[in-house]
């Protein structure tokens, strides 16, 4: 019994082969944890640059003078989904992608009601329904203050992230909502017979 216990005592106290066990404790986890730092940081990379994508489309419009034609609205999309890196070329000739929405609207301020006005509202791609007058009760509290009569350009974005290694995270939907008053023009008209 004595020497078995003594046996019990020496291989606790033997630290052969420890350095092997942690690494293979240790080294899954790290390796996961390195890969999901990448994911993390693109999920932020590409939310960003969503972000840059839908203002630079903002600004855009808000320097046209020109009436807006359903061809441009496709076309801003199309830029859209370029900027973000939703798209491939295709025989030099860029397509717009299945799984990017856009809804821009143009909203004006009418002080005598003390309401928001609905001018128009396009919509491309499935993630987005067309306002209608209802809805800009809803929409009031995420609209800026403006001035009588002002108008505003509210652009949204919509798509879904889907990360290329599975570490947990799964698929996320990025959104934008950004609005820019016209520079040029009191305000942005839509064309629908060009």
């Amino acid at each position: 019994m004595r020497k078995l216990l003594t046996h019990i005592k020496n291989f606790a106290r033997n630290t052969n082969g420890t350095v092997a066990i942690e690494v293979v404790v240790i080294l899954p986890i790290l390796l996961w944890a390195i890969a999901a730092m990448a994911i993390f940081f693109d999920v932020f990379r590409t939310k960003s640059t969503a972000e840059k994508a839908a203002f630079t489309i903002s600004d855009l419009l808000s320097r046209e003078t020109n009436a807006i034609t359903p061809t441009f609205v496709t076309n801003t999309r199309v830029l859209f989904d370029d900027i973000v890196g939703l798209t491939t070329p295709a025989d030099g000739e860029v397509e717009m992608s299945d799984d990017s929405s856009m809804r821009i609207s143009v909203i004006k301020w009418d002080e005598d009601t003390l309401a928001y006005e609905l001018q128009w509202s396009e919509v491309r791609g499935a993630a987005f329904l067309g306002y209608e007058e209802a809805d800009m009760t809803d929409l009031a509290d995420s609209l800026p203050t403006m001035a009588d009569q002002d108008t505003v350009i509210l652009v949204e974005t919509h798509f879904t992230y889907s990360p290329n290694l599975n570490v947990g995270l799964g698929d996320r939907d990025i959104e934008t909502f950004v609005f820019t008053r016209p520079r040029y023009a009191p305000q942005l008209v839509f064309d629908s017979t060009s």
